[in-house]
């Protein structure tokens, strides 16, 4: 389908992309690594078409309030919706990344322009029909801002990224890009990941991938694939992640992926994993309500289209954007794993931000790829004696997070 140009290509969003990734990444270092510098290049596309950590878990942390403001980290937007079911004041969701922000803003002016719940979910729950392409011209377009059409209308040569949407948006992204190689090589071993979606019990699936999944993990192609930080960057593993994960097994890699992979086939009962359909079917389940994001649930439509005006987007680096907050404004915030990729200075300076804008009883949650929280550390000077992890609550719903990706799980609590 052919779309007449909104406004000419503004590039201003891209280029601002570039710079708070580099920033994020090594601006804190006087020279960077040519890891780091390639990693910061693979992250200015889009990476996530969905977030990787547990809306409902996150939730359950923070015990959301109807006056609460909850700061969070954008990706893929599926949390930053999703906690719209709490009912709480306001969600500000922040991101470096333009095509992240993008995909935030085009999912609001979905839920504002579609008609009806079943639209919805065609659109972005299954997220494969030609007629998305139609259903984006005449519906969303209009609702959506300048800079978001642009990155939805723009893309390669003979391809507009909205046409992801027309051929399966799930199997985008550089994750799902990677997700995809990762199919076509466990065919090479024999494997079709998608048998799991069809396994009865949970004591099944933990059966299937012991018999099946685990030997890929345990080749040494694997074992030598795994080594390199650079064919982990996919994965969205920056190379202070990769170090992290090396800590926990440093001459195997593999194992530690195979032991996060096992969890997330067998955490909960595959009906009720969304994030396991994505990982070993590349898609949601469309026949369903429980593996689906909160956000993308029947039973909760009505309450994110009513609650949608109180989420907010923008491009921004989380320390920047809280900075801007007033004192005392903030009750909530979600950091994702942003924290692996800082230095112990840019976490001090985030945190002080965080004191500063945060009301009394605010809660901060966050993921690592490593066990160790980075945080107490760098909890000195003013800091001291502010914040502590919750470690009964971290301790008991880490297990639980379906995503079953991370090392860790964090809730830390503001100190009256």
């Amino acid at each position: 389908m052919t779309f007449t140009p909104t406004i000419p290509a503004p590039s201003a969003t891209a280029d601002r992309s570039k710079e708070l990734l580099s920033n994020a990444v090594f601006g804190h270092k006087q020279k960077a690594t040519l890891k780091e510098r390639l990693f910061a290049m693979w992250f200015r596309q889009l990476v996530y078409t969905q977030i990787w950590e547990d809306p409902v878990m996150d939730m359950q942390a923070l015990n959301l309030g109807a006056d609460d403001h909850v700061v969070t980290i954008a990706s893929g937007g599926c949390n930053a919706l999703s906690y719209l079911t709490a009912n709480p004041a306001k969600v500000t969701a922040v991101d470096l990344n333009h095509a992240h922000v993008s995909l935030n803003k085009l999912k609001m002016a979905g839920l504002r322009a579609l008609p009806d719940y079943d639209d919805f979910f065609q659109f972005f729950g299954v997220a494969q029909a030609s007629s998305n392409v139609r259903v984006y011209k005449t519906l969303i377009a209009p609702k959506l801002d300048a800079d978001s059409r642009h990155y939805w209308e723009g893309g390669p040569i003979g391809f507009r990224r909205i046409r992801m949407f027309a051929k399966g948006f799930y199997k985008y992204g550089l994750l799902g890009q990677l997700i995809g190689i990762i199919h076509w090589g466990a065919k090479l071993h024999g494997v079709k990941l998608d048998e799991l979606l069809t396994q009865p019990t949970q004591q099944a699936q933990e059966t299937w991938f012991d018999n099946k999944v685990a030997k890929i993990f345990d080749s040494k192609l694997m074992a030598k694939i795994c080594s390199s930080p650079f064919a982990l960057y996919n994965l969205g593993i920056p190379p202070s992640q990769h170090n992290a994960l090396c800590d926990e097994q440093p001459d195997n890699m593999a194992q530690v992926l195979k032991e996060r992979a096992r969890r997330l086939a067998t955490v909960v009962p595959i009906q009720d994993n969304y994030f396991a359909w994505q990982a070993f079917g590349r898609r949601y389940d469309a026949t369903g309500q429980s593996a689906l994001p909160p956000y993308l649930m029947r039973s909760h439509y009505a309450q994110v289209k009513a609650n949608v005006h109180k989420l907010s987007v923008e491009q921004s680096n989380i320390r920047d954007a809280i900075a801007r907050m007033d004192v005392r404004s903030v009750d909530a915030v979600v950091l994702l794993d942003a924290q692996d990729w800082m230095s112990n200075e840019e976490i001090t300076a985030l945190w002080r931000e965080i004191t500063r804008a945060a009301k009394p009883g605010a809660r901060v949650i966050f993921r690592t790829a490593g066990v160790t929280s980075p945080v107490d550390v760098c909890f000195t000077g003013d800091l001291q004696g502010k914040w502590v992890r919750d470690d009964a609550t971290s301790d008991t719903l880490g297990p639980t997070d379906r995503s079953g990706i991370y090392g860790a799980f964090h809730l830390y609590r503001l100190q009256a």
